[in-house]
């Protein structure tokens, strides 16, 4: 049998930045109230000295945990 394609609004893959961490996770917790599927990550910066991927599992989590420089 011919393997069935999936159409492309079943999987669409978006990849924003956002000029805090505050900012990523206000847009994280709006996705997930819309019932996305999320994984955030962090890019390397000043205050950020090592890259993190936040999994699914975790982003409710990451979500909550108060601002380092706060």
């Amino acid at each position: 049998m011919p393997k069935q394609r999936r159409s492309k609004q079943a999987f669409a893959r978006q990849t924003k930045t956002f000029p805090t961490e505050a900012e990523a996770k206000q847009f994280a917790k709006e996705m997930l109230l819309n019932k996305y599927k999320i994984v955030a990550g962090t890019l390397l910066s000043a205050d950020q000295p090592a890259r993190r991927i936040i999994s699914g599992s975790q982003i409710n989590r990451w979500i909550e945990e108060e601002d380092a420089l706060h």
